[in-house]
């Protein structure tokens, strides 16, 4: 009996040390509409990034999606060198970034963009998302 004990009591105290194994990032499906204006806008990159001041400095993972020509985006991430859908749950800052257009020829002047450089960084962007486990809409709303 008392071998037992003792037994089952390392047994315990180990995995309490050593832990049970990483708990496996989770994922959020999202998708949504972004407006620049009150209007719905093709061709932007939208990009969501941990949020390192609510704990989650560690995930490398950004989860990006491109607007159609409805504004509709949907998001995908890339980890262990594996392309998935959603996002990891948790709090995010989102950029915004014009990708509709391609480099300027020398000696023209460039379009004006689509979107507010306030959204292109994320020391700057105004956006902050919560990402929740199962599929949700999060549609976002930027000035020009």
């Amino acid at each position: 009996m008392h071998r037992s004990a003792w037994t089952t009591f390392a047994v315990g105290f180990l995995l309490i040390i050593t832990g049970c194994g990483e708990k496996p990032i989770e994922f959020g499906d999202v998708s949504g509409v972004v407006r620049v204006g009150g209007k719905a806008q093709a061709g932007l990159l939208v990009r969501f990034l941990p949020e390192p001041e609510k704990g989650k400095k560690e995930l490398p993972i950004n989860s990006t999606g491109k607007t159609d020509a409805q504004g509709k985006y949907t998001l995908t991430h890339v980890m262990d060198g594996q392309e998935g859908p959603g996002a990891p749950i948790g709090w995010h800052r989102v950029i915004i970034e014009d990708a509709s257009r391609g480099p300027t020829p020398q000696g023209q002047t460039p379009p004006p963009p689509l979107v507010s450089s306030t959204y292109a960084s994320p020391a700057s962007t105004p956006l902050k998302k919560e990402v929740k486990a199962g599929a949700q809409t999060i549609d976002l709303e930027a000035t020009k």
